[in-house]
Formats: C-alpha cells, sequence, structure tokens
C-alpha cells in the first residue's frame, strides 16, 4: 500500500512538474516575441512624437516599450538554459544596448533612419531568440505562441512603416515593406484560423483580430489626408491589443 502510494505521488509530481515545464516555455516564447514587437513600437513612438501624432500618448508608449524590455530581458535570463539560448540572449541584450541610448536622443527626421536601423538589429536578434527557445519548447503549442506572438510585431511594423514614409524616410524599399508585411500578417492568420483545435474563446478573438486587420488594411489603401495619421496610430493599436489576446490564449493553453 505504502508503495502504492509513494509510486502514485510519483507521478503526481512528474505531471505537475511537466506541466509547468511546457508553461515555462510558452511564456519564455512569448517574452521573446514581445522583444520584436517592442523594438518596432519604440520606432513607431519616436516617429508620432516627431510627426505630432498623439506626441502625448506617443511619449507615453515609447517610455513604457522601454521599461518592458528592460524588464522582460530580465525574466527571459531563467529561460536561456542552453548555450544557444544564452548565445542569443547576448545578442539581444548587445543590440538592444544602442537602441535603448538611441531611444532618448533628440526627436529628428534626420536620425530616424539611423534609429530604424538599430531597432532592425534588435528585432533579429529577438528572432533568433524566439525560435532557439520554441525548438527547445517540449510542447508544439509553443510554435503558435510564437507565430501569434510575431502577429503583435507586424501590427507595429506595418505603422511604423507608414509613419517613416509620413515623414519622408526611406524611399521604394518601404513601400515594398508594406506589401510583404501584409502577406505575411494575413498567411499567419488564415493558418491560425484553419487550425482545428482552437477552443471557442480563441476563435472568437481570431475573428475579431481578422476584421481590425480587415480595417487597418482599408485606412492604408485610402490614405491621403494628415488625419489618416492619427487613424492608423489607433488601429495599430487595436490590432497588436487583438494579437496579444491571441498569444496570451495560445500561452495558456500549455498550462
Amino acid at each position: 500500500m505504502m508503495k502504492s502510494l509513494i509510486r502514485l505521488s510519483l507521478l503526481v509530481a512528474l505531471a505537475l512538474s511537466s506541466q509547468w515545464i511546457r508553461a515555462a516555455d510558452a511564456v519564455a516564447v512569448n517574452l521573446a516575441g514581445q522583444q520584436r514587437m517592442l523594438s518596432q513600437k519604440i520606432v513607431k513612438s519616436w516617429c508620432q512624437i516627431g510627426l505630432n501624432v498623439l506626441p502625448a500618448v506617443s511619449k507615453a508608449q515609447l517610455d513604457d516599450s522601454v521599461r518592458r524590455f528592460d524588464s522582460n530581458l530580465k525574466e527571459l535570463d531563467p529561460a536561456a538554459t542552453s548555450a544557444e539560448a544564452r548565445n542569443a540572449l547576448a545578442g539581444l541584450r548587445a543590440a538592444w544596448a544602442p537602441l535603448r541610448a538611441a531611444a532618448f536622443g533628440v526627436i529628428r527626421q534626420a536620425d530616424a533612419a539611423q534609429l530604424d536601423s538599430r531597432a532592425e538589429d534588435v528585432l533579429m536578434a529577438a528572432e533568433r531568440l524566439a525560435r532557439v527557445l520554441q525548438d527547445q519548447a517540449s510542447e508544439p503549442v509553443s510554435r503558435w505562441v510564437n507565430l501569434a506572438g510575431r502577429q503583435r510585431m507586424l501590427s507595429q511594423r506595418l505603422v511604423k512603416v507608414y509613419m517613416l514614409q509620413q515623414w519622408k524616410v526611406g524611399g521604394t524599399a518601404l513601400r515594398e515593406e508594406t506589401e510583404r508585411v501584409q502577406n505575411e500578417f494575413a498567411g499567419a492568420l488564415a493558418s491560425m484560423q484553419q487550425r482545428t483545435d482552437n477552443s471557442p474563446a480563441l476563435r472568437a478573438e481570431l475573428d475579431n483580430l481578422a476584421l481590425q486587420w480587415e480595417w487597418l488594411q482599408t485606412v492604408l489603401a485610402t490614405e491621403g489626408a494628415d488625419s489618416f495619421r492619427l487613424i492608423m496610430a489607433e488601429g495599430g493599436e487595436a490590432v497588436l491589443q487583438l494579437a496579444d489576446q491571441v498569444t496570451r490564449l495560445y500561452e495558456q493553453s500549455a498550462k
């Protein structure tokens, strides 16, 4: 009888430990994915301040993005258990330092391209870390956490590119990037919607995300007046919030 109880206790402990590991993996992938998004949001907010688009709100977003990035780096430390993950995290820290310094510099059009270049370095480093953590995760759901989390980044990237263009920064490459971002978002969204084991709550959030994304693209296609800058800024935030909720629902499914 005692042996049976001990065996049962061990099985329960192993099950709880496995469940904890799955949840921790999903959280780590989510955090790394947030860093991708924040790299784009920092540039977007910086440009909006320069363009006088919701300047007070944009400044608050910029400050909050920097704080969140710093906080996420600390939280990611325990997740970097392998040499590959530690190297990826170190690369992200190295890329972050110059972007962080530039984000608090004087906001002027002449420096926007350099700020964006530094953000691209951070984006690539965060993408590498997210993929390493995804590949090392014990559950396939981490792939969906990563995919949904990337939608957050794309929402901010689309608005960032729009604001850079409005500020006369960049040229043909940015116009091509707009189309690429739209195609990638649409493809990832379709993949998530086609997943057969989505919960009812997740299906509803994906439908809401699809509607908000369609509206944002409509605004982008009919740009013209300066007032569209405000609509794009607010629309991008709405897509970000919905994409974040979808990501969290996938993360919660690993618990």
